[in-house]
């Protein structure tokens, strides 16, 4: 390999080379002294860095040229010199080795020279002489990791574009089908990469679902049709195949200059994770990106270990059959809001504080939007989602994901959504910052829609039955009807985060009446002791709370008519659109 070029290589190149290199490295200064050895040198040597760094290498490490120059370090050193060094080792165990060095300069001519020291023994020609099938996947039938680590700084003397590719739940696919299923899935996509990757092309499996090509001469542009190409090639395979599995693929392409391999391999992962967080392709253009914290919360649809007495196991499966005992009117209701939002089928859609479906299935949402879009269904609670997901299948529809997270901390990108929808659930959190982070999702000219209850006087007997909960909620600066909210607020919110208002409307009244004393304490597990749980309040103050309130309520409720538990409410929804 020619000294002059590789000194033009990137030094960082040259650390991530030497890190992952399996024969004896050293990185020793211009002068010759020691800075840093790999794992694989130190084992070979016997020593620790914090016992030879600093210190002559051919000293330190009992190397003796072949020829007994003792000016060998100069003349390996010099301009123009043949960068390899016939010598003796001794190693820990007394045994004197014939080994050559290898002397490769990295970094600037004109900046101090840090050399990579390579010393190549019986380790290194077992590495060159490694047989053709070590150096391929047994399954893919491409090149291995190895193959990628010895081609590695030749390709980093040239330009091109690295293409990563990914293959989306790997786990989920041999989890549902087997190990076997998953393993055919790899070798459908290793022989079409194989038999699309341009000549010259270096094609590996990276990793356990991960696949990385690297075209020469190759702009970005180009670089990312191929990808394009290539994921529907595989997934045209994988059908042909009768897998009965259609391979969902993510894939990162970033260009490289001599010297940038290591650089774009990093910018091509990053990218991949960002397609890798899009759920589904919606035919809008709007497209809604996880983060990498999201991708692990979106795996499942909840947490089924709820804990008794948790936020979770407040709205368990129970939930539903009180919600449509207690509100009647409730169905309706989310279908005239749905109406009133008028969404765009084939975009894509996220609902916070989504709860068991109700807007979603029951309201007709997920009809709205379709197959052709994105919908992502979240609420802060697992047990919920569960709930959520068996009314999704239960209606048929499949296409709708969950995540696990609450409206003020979505772990999605910015800007990426066409519409974020929310009904009912501003007085469970701080609505202006569950506001802010539905208008930082959503794409500049999307749209957020809301529907949030409007403050209203309790009957005469909660005075007295709320008191504990009321109490333990001001000490910890909950105010009981913040934020059900005054006429006129909900547009004031929307503005006070960046959104303008388009349209309003005003639902009810509807009659919120308690014909049992069950239906009023999960109530008051919505208004009051949800919100104390969230506000990180220990459980166990919450239970004390609700223990009291079930007493007061409990002996109160059969000495008042049904009438007296009776309270009128109206509920205010608003259409807001961020500006461009």
């Amino acid at each position: 390999m020619d000294t002059q070029d590789l000194a033009a290589v990137d030094p960082g190149l040259g650390r991530a080379f030497f890190d992952g290199l399996p024969i004896p490295v050293c990185l020793v200064d211009p002068v010759g002294h020691l800075v840093a050895l790999n794992a694989c040198a130190m084992s070979f040597w016997g020593v620790r860095p914090e016992h030879v760094v600093g210190r002559q290498a051919m000293e330190v490490l009992q190397i003796v040229p072949s020829d007994g120059d003792t000016g060998a370090w100069d003349r390996l050193s010099a301009p123009g010199a043949r960068p390899r060094l016939k010598c003796r080792i001794t190693t820990p165990d007394g045994q004197v080795r014939l080994a050559s060095i290898l002397y490769v300069p990295l970094g600037e001519t004109t900046q101090p020279l840090v050399a990579l020291f390579i010393v190549e023994g019986a380790m290194a020609e077992a590495l060159a002489e490694l047989p053709e099938w070590a150096l391929r996947d047994p399954v893919t039938g491409l090149g291995n990791r190895h193959l990628w680590e010895r081609q590695v700084v030749a390709w980093s003397l040239r330009a091109g574009c690295i293409v990563f590719l990914d293959l989306d739940d790997l786990k989920e696919v041999n989890d549902l089908h087997g190990h076997m299923a998953g393993d055919r899935l790899l070798a459908t996509t290793g022989q079409v990469l194989a038999a699309i990757s341009p000549p010259g092309a270096l094609t590996v499996r990276y990793g356990g679902d991960e696949f990385v090509v690297v075209l020469p001469d190759t702009g970005e542009a180009a670089a990312e049709e191929w990808a394009r190409r290539a994921v529907e090639h595989i997934a045209t395979a994988a059908t042909s195949a009768d897998l009965s599995i259609v391979p969902r693929l993510s894939h990162g392409v970033a260009a490289f200059d001599p010297g940038g391999l290591r650089q774009a391999v990093q910018r091509a992962d990053d990218v991949l994770y960002e397609h890798k967080g899009v759920l589904l392709p919606a035919s809008s253009g709007g497209r809604i990106i996880l983060t990498r914290e999201g991708r692990n919360a979106i795996r499942g649809p909840g947490d089924e270990r709820a804990r008794p007495g948790s936020f979770s196991t407040s709205f368990g499966p129970e939930f539903g059959t009180y919600f449509r005992a207690q509100y009647p009117w409730a169905l309706e209701q989310a279908r005239e809001f749905v109406t009133f939002v008028d969404p765009e089928p084939g975009s894509a859609v996220i609902e916070v504080g989504a709860g068991s479906g109700r807007i979603t299935f029951d309201g007709g949402l997920a009809e709205r939007i379709g197959r052709q879009g994105q919908l992502l269904v979240t609420d802060p609670s697992g047990a919920q989602l569960l709930v959520a997901r068996k009314h999704a299948e239960e209606r048929g529809f499949d296409w709708p994901r969950f995540l696990r997270a609450p409206a003020e901390a979505l772990p999605l990108a910015s800007g990426t959504a066409d519409l974020v929808v929310g009904v009912l659930f501003l007085h469970l959190t701080d609505p202006q910052q569950a506001l802010r982070g539905m208008a930082r999702v959503v794409r500049p000219g999307g749209r957020v829609a809301v529907s949030a209850g409007r403050a209203f006087d309790w009957p005469a007997p909660w005075g007295h039955v709320l008191e504990p909960v009321r109490r333990e909620l001001a000490a910890h600066g909950l105010p009981f009807r913040h934020p059900f909210l005054e006429p006129g607020a909900l547009r004031k919110l929307m503005a006070s985060v960046g959104l303008q208002v388009e349209r309003e409307a005003e639902m009810g009244p509807d009659e919120v009446a308690f014909p049992a004393a069950d239906l009023a304490i999960e109530t008051m597990r919505q208004l009051g002791l949800v919100r104390l749980l969230l506000a990180g309040v220990p459980e166990e103050r919450c239970a004390v709370a609700q223990e009291e309130f079930e007493k007061r309520l409990r002996a109160a409720f059969p000495l008042h008519p049904r009438e007296a538990w009776t309270a009128r409410v109206f509920f205010d929804s608003a259409v807001a659109r961020k500006p461009r």
